[in-house]
């Protein structure tokens, strides 16, 4: 009977939609790769009799959003083998596992293509039914594969461009997203050490304003998962090396934490366990501090202990001067060999510089 409906109204549209809906229920659940064959499915059926319709345009989208979880996923494993040191393997497994980087490079940029030309069609078909919140969803998407892929001045321009066309509307959902990717873009300027001391303060107070500006337009709205991916994007600015401010990470944590439920267990879930890590890692250092002040030393010897508490401090002074090694040598009045040992054993610095 449900087909015999369906057929008396538009069978194939009504089931690339079926299809779309599937692929993103499966992704909320972080099921990218079942998610992005739904997305396919229904692309295919939208193409067929339906090339300009708006859903089609929406379909794209999800799917190259899809894609760029994909990728970052693909990122996580070439980052993960890059730390991996060569020095104990011999000199075919090292040029293996460098052709198998390599394999990975090759495929994370043809997924950032591919999802690109989806969010380039998808702007076209928006574009012709003058349909703004969709062009700014497709901008943003296009911004964050661009910022993931290093190119921030661009993610910034089509984070603005987004906003510009929010702004346009009031749309407060495209509002917020538009600020915590431009907090993205300043965090990363922060982390590249773009531009003198005073640019790096400057990139670092602005994304913390962008990331307040989004918890407010996110208030707003209904939308709980906007809500905590703008208190997520607030934390990790609040807990990069700049600000180190813990206690508003955690707060931002907490917040997220109760926004989000079991069924979450896509970006958001990951992002916000990255967030939980990074607290969790200096509170371990705060107690160490504590029971050091206290005298509970163990069975340490002193040297030991000065090596520890060099481990922890010298990388963050590394980050907090520009990744500069004769200027933390300098201020410290210690050595830059010995400042770079420190740094290869905290796991900071390639061990081959």
């Amino acid at each position: 009977h449900a087909e015999a409906v369906l057929k008396t109204t538009d069978y194939d549209l009504a089931l690339a939609n079926i299809e779309s809906a599937r692929g993103r229920i499966v992704r909320r659940a972080g099921q990218y790769t079942k998610a992005l064959a739904h997305f396919d499915r229904a692309i295919a059926i939208y193409s067929a009799q339906h090339s300009d319709h708006r859903n089609l345009a929406r379909t794209l989208v999800n799917a190259a959003y899809t894609k760029r979880l994909l990728a970052l996923q693909l990122r996580k494993r070439i980052d993960a083998r890059a730390r991996r040191p060569d020095r104990l393997r011999g000199a075919a497994e090292s040029a293996g596992n460098e052709r198998s980087r390599g394999n990975l490079h090759a495929r994370y940029n043809e997924i950032c293509r591919e999802a690109l030309a989806q969010l380039e069609r998808g702007i076209e078909i928006y574009t012709l039914h003058g349909y703004s919140s969709g062009i700014g969803s497709a901008l943003l998407n296009a911004g964050h594969l661009h910022v993931d892929s290093g190119d921030i001045e661009r993610g910034a321009q089509e984070a603005l461009d987004a906003y510009t066309l929010a702004l346009k509307k009031n749309d407060q959902i495209l509002m917020a997203r538009a600020r915590m990717l431009q907090a993205a873009t300043e965090n990363a300027r922060v982390d590249e050490g773009l531009g003198e001391d005073k640019d790096i303060e400057v990139h670092a107070d602005t994304a913390k304003q962008y990331c307040d500006e989004a918890i407010a337009l996110a208030q707003h709205t209904q939308n709980r998962r906007l809500l905590a991916g703008a208190y997520i994007m607030r934390g990790m600015t609040a807990a990069s090396d700049f600000f180190q401010e813990w206690n508003v990470a955690n707060e931002c944590a907490v917040a997220a934490s109760a926004l989000l439920g079991p069924e979450d267990r896509d970006h958001l879930f990951e992002e916000l366990s990255a967030l939980k890590t990074l607290v969790l890692r200096v509170c371990g250092i705060n107690d160490t501090l504590r029971a050091w002040s206290e005298g509970v030393l163990g069975d340490k010897t002193f040297q030991q202990i000065t090596e520890e508490f060099a481990g922890i401090v010298i990388p963050k002074v590394w980050m907090r001067e520009n990744k500069r090694i004769s200027r933390v040598a300098e201020r410290l009045s210690i050595s830059p060999k010995k400042v770079r040992r420190l740094l290869r054993n905290a796991g900071v610095l390639d061990r081959n510089r």
